[in-house]
């Protein structure tokens, strides 16, 4: 990767949380990563795409580990003993399908798997659990991986062709406007006595900062995204997204059948874990609802 672990961590000071008191937080947040594993999963419509058989093979190699991530996530909800939720839109957004090979590995594989891989970090912080963080940390290394191929793929598409540079970069900058949009809303719902809640905002912040750094050592752009002047970040955005929009409502999308990001939650995989939620709401412990 282009940034060490080190470089993409943060200091919660010990701060952990608290596996019975706040399962309900916990699996709010388990919820926003099974569905991005999920979308993970469908990586492998991308293999059609690559430039070349090693790229294919890593991508075979991700759609697997994509799905042992979904089944690290299965053993945590196990673990706090509730069901999966439904996903925030925010979080939707973010792991939104890409139109081209260039998209994919600049915005899902650089930029997202680096937004989860640096999540990953902080759970494994603030969990008290050896083992599942052990199982998280072996997840962590395969995301890595992950966050190293879309680096590289996308220094390679820019070194190809200067111009796309350009529309990858428009893209970049509305992520991250979205990042701190959510950082807003976050902080106005943290429980500001929660050890770790309340560090949240600082947090999402660092995960900016570390977004603008590898931006810059990828090639994306030669300055820190402070010195952008706002006209400057709305030419990039509007221009990224009038090509995004154009396919996004082409005729033929209408009648595209649901995919698994749509009925992952009523998927059979997850039976056992909604029919334990179920045990344990019989025996009067508190327990999340479906949404």
């Amino acid at each position: 990767m282009l940034l060490t672990r080190e470089e993409m961590g943060f200091d919660f000071q010990g701060a952990k949380f608290d596996r019975v008191k706040d399962r309900d937080l916990l699996a709010w947040i388990a919820s926003q990563f099974l569905y991005g594993e999920v979308t993970g999963i469908q990586v492998g419509k991308w293999i059609l795409h690559a430039p070349d058989v090693e790229s294919a093979k890593f991508l075979a190699r991700q759609c697997i580990e994509e799905l042992q991530h979904v089944d690290v996530f299965v053993e945590f909800f196990k673990w706090i003993g509730a069901r999966p939720v439904k996903v925030h839109p925010v979080v939707k957004l973010l792991s939104s399908e890409s139109s081209d090979w260039e998209e994919h590995c600049a915005l899902e594989m650089a930029q997202g798997e680096g937004f989860v891989l640096m999540i990953f970090y902080a759970i494994i912080a603030c969990i008290d659990d050896e083992k599942l963080a052990k199982r998280l940390d072996a997840a962590c290394r395969q995301e890595e991986g992950h966050v190293d191929f879309g680096e590289q793929q996308t220094m390679k598409a820019l070194a190809r062709n200067p111009k796309l540079r350009k529309r990858l970069l428009g893209l970049h900058l509305l992520s991250l406007w979205v990042v701190k949009r959510f950082e807003k809303w976050i902080r106005r719902r943290v429980d500001k006595d929660h050890p770790v809640m309340r560090m949240i905002p600082d947090y999402l912040a660092r995960i900016v900062q570390t977004t603008d750094l590898r931006l810059q050592r990828m090639g994306m752009t030669h300055k820190p995204l402070a010195e952008f002047g706002r006209l400057e970040t709305f030419r990039y955005i509007t221009g990224a997204l009038a090509r995004k929009f154009a396919r996004k409502f082409a005729f033929w999308r209408w009648f595209r059948k649901d995919r698994l990001t749509e009925t992952y939650m009523r998927d059979e995989y997850l039976h056992e874990v909604m029919q334990l939620a179920e045990v344990r709401n019989a025996a009067g412990i508190p327990v999340i609802k479906a949404a």
